[in-house]
């Protein structure tokens, strides 16, 4: 139990991470501005404490 919690844990740091590129450029796209910034990472955060979530969402806007 302890491992899968801390698997758990470990992917939902690395999403995060991802989570941050991913808001840099949406932001880039957009407003460009601290407060796009800082809504995109917000919603990108809570979308990288699912599994997979976050990473699928990092490959989806790459290409932007």
């Amino acid at each position: 139990m302890d491992l899968l919690l801390l698997l758990l844990q470990l992917i939902a740091a690395v999403q995060s991470f991802f989570a941050y590129g991913t808001a840099y450029r949406l932001t880039k796209n957009g407003g460009d501005n601290g407060v796009a910034l800082f809504g995109w990472f917000f919603i990108l955060g809570l979308a990288s404490l699912i599994p997979g979530l976050g990473i699928y969402l990092w490959f989806k806007y790459r290409d932007i």
